[in-house]
């Protein structure tokens, strides 16, 4: 019986290591690395991925924080598809939503009219949300 258990048990753990694996190289978990990354170019890199991947249908919602990470910078297209993306899951993430507030008032001050003209539509989506 001692020798069946161990048998069982060595199986569900190379099952465990598969499953991981198979996770780990799924596409949203690549995204999640590249976002997180240090280097801006591949950061911006994983922002026009993740929306690609939303254009065509495919569920990135699970990326909200990390999408979000990436909102504090100075690059506009960054911005206006990181802004693309809140619209999209505002509504079904409202407490992640909310996280992005302070953001969009410090961009309704700002001195550059089209950053401010970005942030103020996204306003109502999250107090709607």
């Amino acid at each position: 019986m001692n020798a069946a258990l161990q048998t069982n048990f060595a199986r569900l753990q190379i099952m465990k290591r598969k499953v991981l694996a198979a996770l780990r190289k799924g596409e949203n978990y690549e995204l999640k690395t590249e976002l997180n990354s240090e280097y801006k170019e591949r950061r911006k890199e994983a922002v026009r991925r993740v929306i690609a991947n939303m254009t065509v249908g495919k569920d990135v919602s699970g990326l909200f924080t990390d999408v979000l990470k990436n909102m504090h910078t100075d690059d506009l297209e960054i911005k206006k598809l990181i802004y693309l993306y809140l619209i999209n899951y505002a509504k079904t993430q409202p407490d992640l939503a909310i996280l992005a507030v302070n953001t969009f008032v410090k961009a309704a001050e700002d001195t550059n009219p089209l950053i401010r003209a970005l942030a103020n539509p996204l306003m109502p989506v999250i107090a709607v949300a």
